[in-house]
């Protein structure tokens, strides 16, 4: 095993019907004595679920003033807009609720909001992140495993670039995770988000001398989706299913399962970058979803 460091500074919050968001992110809040939020939000499902009106609840529990910042996308100049917001209103705290792109973006807003600069600044060079404002996140779909991590993906379309912001200035410093919010995801959304949680390990797995615990994590995770991805869409509000969707996504992109980093790092360039022909070994759909069955 080579060597690593392992550090998950982010406070995760788990459970069905604990009420995660109402009454833990209350105390959480009041214990950090936070003035000022901004909620960002992408479309209208958080609100038709009802995940932001329990937000809203805690934050008025804990007595923080709330600035609204809907319609959220991972462009940077959303990003810029909702940076603007939280300067011109002394925001002290950016609480996101939504998926993957709401959470990416909010990352991309902590960092922003203190840079004298566009955020795009950030993006082509993580090293300029030296501050940013703390982050909670209230995650709604199992999928990205952003909540639990440090990075960000973030387009700029003027130049037709999508680029990874990584600081670890930008993990959450709390994440509230409730199964019961996803029951409402469609199955169309539910698949993707299976697929993307199974990239996440796939791209850690098919590497040079992976460590025998993080291999056996993966094959433990990737087990889980498979058997409960067509659970969850037999029937939706299946909430020991959705949780273990939850809890593989969570853990896909934080480190715990990658403990060959050199060696990851390796592969790619070697293999993905390298022209398609340098392929030494040509791996079909087939080949990878036997592979994949071969480990149940």
């Amino acid at each position: 095993m080579q060597s690593f460091a392992y550090h998950s500074p982010t406070k995760l919050h788990f459970g069905v019907g604990v009420g995660a968001v109402v009454d833990h992110m209350a105390d959480e809040l009041t214990s950090r004595r936070y003035k000022t939020a901004l909620v960002v939000t992408g479309g209208g499902s958080v609100r038709r679920n009802g995940e932001l009106d329990a937000v809203l609840k805690a934050l008025e529990a804990a007595g923080v003033r709330v600035v609204e910042f809907s319609g959220i996308n991972p462009r940077v100049t959303s990003v810029d807009r909702a940076a603007a917001l939280c300067r011109a209103e002394g925001v002290d705290l950016v609480v996101a609720v939504g998926g993957g792109l709401t959470m990416d973006a909010s990352k991309a807003i902590c960092a922003a909001a203190g840079h004298d600069g566009p955020a795009w600044d950030l993006v082509l060079d993580n090293s300029l992140v030296t501050d940013a404002l703390p982050l909670m996140t209230v995650n709604t779909i199992a999928a990205t495993g952003s909540e639990y991590d440090n990075g960000a993906v973030i387009s700029n379309i003027e130049t037709n670039e999508k680029l990874p912001l990584v600081s670890d200035l930008l993990w959450p410093v709390v994440s509230f995770i409730d199964p019961t919010y996803t029951i409402t995801v469609s199955a169309r959304q539910t698949v993707a988000g299976s697929c993307d949680i199974m990239s996440h390990y796939l791209e850690q797995y098919f590497v040079k001398d992976i460590s025998p615990v993080a291999e056996g994590l993966i094959e433990g995770i990737l087990r889980t989706v498979i058997r409960n991805t067509p659970v969850v869409l037999e029937n939706p509000a299946d909430l020991d299913a959705r949780s273990e969707l939850l809890w593989a996504s969570t853990l896909g992109c934080n480190g715990i399962d990658n403990t060959h980093f050199e060696a990851m790092a390796e592969h790619i360039e070697k293999h993905w970058f390298a022209p398609l022909e340098a392929f030494p070994v040509p791996f079909s759909r087939k080949d990878v979803v036997e592979v994949l069955k071969r480990s149940l």
